[in-house]
């Protein structure tokens, strides 16, 4: 059974896949830029957590481009893409725990 795509392709090479990937990876390069700008003016912990997490999700289809050019086997693909899905949601919690706890207690003058 063949897996269906929706554009043409040539041999291994999906147009359609290749499409998804270029917009998401210039989407979150797009994002990860305005993320670092941010950090710049804020220079916040917090501000600093969200730059990484987004450098992980935009890792997501530099990963995927791999695998799909044969450099990086199905197994280790599934594998690298769950574990920059958790590094993805751990530092948004923590951001988000930073800036609610933290940052908080801090302007309180309590550390």
């Amino acid at each position: 059974m063949r897996p269906a795509h929706v554009g043409g392709h040539l041999g291994g090479f999906h147009a359609d896949i290749a499409a998804v990937l270029l917009v998401s990876t210039l989407a979150g390069a797009a994002l990860c830029g305005l993320a670092v700008v941010a950090y710049r003016r804020r220079r916040s912990r917090s501000y600093l957590l969200v730059v990484v997490a987004l450098a992980a999700l935009l890792a997501r289809p530099l990963v995927a481009l791999g695998s799909s050019a044969a450099m990086v086997s199905a197994e280790t693909h599934h594998l690298i893409e769950h574990a920059l899905d958790t590094v993805f949601v751990a530092l948004v919690l923590a951001a988000v725990y930073y800036t609610r706890s933290v940052e908080k207690r801090l302007d309180e003058g309590e550390l």
